[in-house]
């Protein structure tokens, strides 16, 4: 999941250490401020995705694995 955090300039640093903290990954920093706000893209990796994927891409090519 990708969400896009917007923050006031004085408080970003503070609001990317705390996504880190929460398992996000910051991807798009915006760190210098347009009309007073910065943002950044947090990235949370959902477990097991990749399995999810890839079942899905055997099903799509007729390839049935249950």
């Amino acid at each position: 999941m990708r969400i896009r955090v917007t923050t006031r300039a004085d408080l970003f640093e503070e609001s990317k250490r705390q996504h880190i903290e929460r398992g996000y990954r910051i991807e798009g920093e915006r760190p210098i401020p347009v009309n007073g706000l910065c943002s950044f893209v947090a990235v949370e990796e959902i477990p097991g995705s990749d399995q999810v994927d890839e079942m899905v891409e055997q099903a799509l090519n007729g390839n049935h694995i249950w």
